[in-house]
């Protein structure tokens, strides 16, 4: 059988769709990726048309994140007119909002999809379309009717489903009106793949320890559980020895929620293991209540260079009482300071434009980041009321958010306010200049917005940029062979310093087109 997994998403790191491919590989079945970065529009490109057409697959899967709703919509319509193909969505917003999604698809995947898709898969050659599948995960929509099939207790042996490749044979990719193989045209997955495709993204567990009231994560709860799983270190180790085999990679990035999650048993021979076969940087995503002196140092001991720790707000009140996320600003800030010690580069994830945040809570919170020993830097998001979470029922009882805004809105395009700007130069201005033009709006004057507009120009032109080159080789040690090789393969990251949110360029452009199209084609965004 043949199996064709579609993204929309506007970058190429696909992990989801990785996963579900090796599986249906390691199950006999042919399997090809298309990314579609995204594409909206009226009809189907004739490029397109006429790969889906030469493939000929028997199930066409398409993965989407909320913000891909409306594109998954129209490009399953477009293929249905075109081909007697079933469709099956998947992802992240099919679990959250099911109801919705199997209007528009044959089939979609409430759950986990590796097994459930070779399941699907099987079913249409055994017994074809017209018969619903009874497979745990999978809803079924054939002659109007709805069938739903009961979800299926989580993969328990994350070790028995097959390793992400780096850059799969079969993964094509749609670029100026035609269809390119990526693994043929590798210097074109660099253009299309987060920090230049220099990153490997990988996960090492799946679950969250954390139920935050405005993430996802507290919705997803209920359909996974609260229990993190595990992959082994001897699993772990076999796809990045496969991946070391690739030059281009510099770094590894560990994509898991709170990689600290993990026990000292499990990281004391993963850092032994990994130092002696991989030795190669590598980034960690942490929570500050889990971040630990003596798993920080083994970690930087094995090649640790960057960490992202989630900060959300300096306000004790709106990480409590709104976000529901009990990390007060002290624990922060000693985590803070343990990073600060390991030398690796901090990175700090801060949530803006919250209709709940008061100017006090906006000054509190930049006041609060203003005490953070330097150098680090932040990153900025936009507050996504996700669909299914507390935060968002809580703003829609109150009517006070859009309930469509997170089907088009990116989370980096952030508004850009006063605080907003100031918040994201703090990391780089003298604390006494931060204090001085942290005002509440009745409270400032011209001067104060005037040296706000110079300083934000500046900074994040000049200032921020030389941080973030200085953190990254002293994260390396100062090994010039590693910054060299570093900058050369990374530089699109480095621009981003200097040219605003250039990673996202391709997802600020995608929510652009939305906006136009949303205007010029309302036809395209109707509900049916």
């Amino acid at each position: 059988m043949k199996l064709l997994l579609i993204s929309l998403q506007s970058n190429a790191y696909v992990a989801g769709l990785k996963y579900i491919g090796a599986n249906a590989r390691a199950n006999g079945h042919d399997v090809r990726i298309l990314l579609l970065p995204g594409y909206i529009d009226s009809s189907l490109h004739p490029a397109i048309e006429d790969f889906i057409r030469d493939y000929n697959p028997d199930l066409i899967g398409i993965s989407l994140m909320s913000i891909e709703f409306y594109p998954a919509k129209i490009l399953t319509h477009l293929l249905h007119e075109k081909f007697s193909i079933p469709v099956l969505w998947g992802g992240v917003h099919v679990v959250l909002t099911p109801d919705e999604c199997i209007k528009y698809a044959d089939y979609v995947c409430c759950g986990e999809g590796e097994r459930a898709v070779v399941l699907v898969l099987n079913h249409l050659r055994d017994k074809g379309r017209d018969v619903p599948p009874e497979v745990p995960n999978i809803w079924s929509r054939i002659n109007g009717q709805i069938i739903k099939q009961p979800l299926s207790p989580p993969e328990e042996n994350l070790d028995s489903l097959p390793y992400q490749e780096y850059l799969p044979e079969y993964y094509y990719f749609f670029h100026n009106d035609r269809i390119y193989n990526f693994s043929r045209h590798p210097e074109l997955f660099r253009r299309y793949a987060l920090y230049g495709g220099t990153c490997h993204m990988m996960i090492t567990t799946r679950g969250c320890p954390f139920s935050c009231g405005y993430c996802a994560n507290s919705s997803l709860v209920s359909v996974y559980g609260k229990k993190i799983r595990e992959r082994s270190v001897e699993n772990c180790l076999e796809e990045l020895k496969a991946v070391k085999k690739d030059p281009y990679v510099l770094y590894i990035n560990f994509e898991d929620d709170c990689f600290l999650v993990h026990g000292m048993k499990w990281l004391k021979k993963f850092t032994e293991e990994y130092k002696k076969h991989i030795n190669l940087p590598f980034m960690v995503r942490a929570i500050p209540t889990m971040v630990d002196m003596e798993k920080l140092f083994m970690l930087k001991k094995a090649g640790l260079s960057w960490i992202i720790m989630g900060v959300q707000s300096g306000s004790d009140h709106v990480n409590f009482d709104i976000y529901g996320r009990k990390v007060p600003f002290a624990v922060v800030k000693k985590a803070a300071e343990l990073v600060s010690k390991s030398r690796a580069v901090p990175y700090y994830e801060m949530i803006v434009d919250n209709p709940y945040e008061t100017e006090q809570d906006m000054i509190e919170t930049i006041n609060a980041m203003s005490t953070l020993k330097k150098p680090y830097t932040t990153s900025l998001a936009h507050l996504t009321f996700f669909p299914g979470t507390p935060l968002t029922q809580k703003a829609l009882k109150d009517k006070i958010i859009d309930p469509e805004a997170y089907l088009h809105r990116y989370m980096i395009e952030i508004e850009k306010t006063y605080f907003n700007k100031l918040l994201n130069i703090t990391p780089y201005i003298p604390q006494f200049a931060v204090r001085f033009l942290n005002k509440t709006e009745a409270s400032r004057k011209w001067l104060h917005s005037f040296l706000l507009q110079i300083l934000h120009f500046v900074v994040r032109r000049t200032v921020e940029p030389a941080v973030y080159l200085f953190l990254i080789a002293r994260s390396l040690d100062y090994k010039p062979d590693w910054i060299i090789r570093t900058i050369e393969g990374n530089w699109r990251s480095a621009v981003s310093k200097v040219v605003p949110n250039y990673p996202g360029k391709n997802d600020l452009k995608y929510g652009k087109k939305l906006t136009y199209l949303r205007k010029t084609m309302p036809e395209l965004f109707e509900r049916d």
